[in-house]
């Protein structure tokens, strides 16, 4: 149990840092910015309260808040997420699974549903920043390009911390 906080900790220091320092500077085309942060609600156990994905959520956005220059936006945007995140994991876990506490992750909900399930809370994420950042539909193709583009770069960031996660899981196993 502590090995698993202690390791989700990191993760969440790991992101709140990495979108600190590295991923606000990505801006493909003006357009694309990746959130990866959005991993840290991911990783959550399944019989985790759903008040504590809400907290988890809105503690990381205001984090990733204060790194940024995106007063509230983050904060807002994780939280909704943190709201659907039980559903969703609910929806996309195997059926073997729902009645036992497990870890979402590739091992235990194969890499499609693993992915499935990244993508529909990447997409909530991504799409609630960018509806909370322009607060407008004037430039719908812009919104969209916004929502697109961060969609894929997030995605591709989350399925490489995952693969990252489960290689490092499978060399501490074998070390045992």
């Amino acid at each position: 149990m502590f090995h698993s906080s202690l390791a989700r900790s990191l993760w969440f220091i790991v992101l709140v840092i990495a979108q600190a320092l590295v991923f606000n500077h990505i801006h493909l085309w003006g357009y694309a910015t990746p959130m990866p942060y959005v991993f840290v609600l991911l990783i959550l156990r399944h019989g985790t309260p759903r008040w504590l994905y809400v907290v988890v959520g809105f503690v990381t956005g205001l984090c990733i808040d204060a790194v940024s220059t995106t007063p509230g936006v983050a904060a807002g945007a994780l939280t909704l997420t943190g709201l659907c995140t039980p559903g969703v994991l609910q929806f996309f876990a195997p059926d073997d699974k729902l009645e036992e506490d497990f870890l979402p992750g590739a091992r235990t909900m194969t890499w499609s549903g693993f992915l499935k399930f990244a993508a529909a809370l990447s997409f909530v994420t991504v799409a609630g920043f960018h509806l909370l950042e322009s607060f407008t539909f004037f430039r719908v193709v812009a919104l969209l390009l916004n929502i697109g583009g961060s969609f894929v770069l997030t995605l591709a960031f989350v399925a490489t911390f995952e693969r990252v996660r489960v290689a490092f899981s499978s060399a501490e196993t074998a070390a045992r």
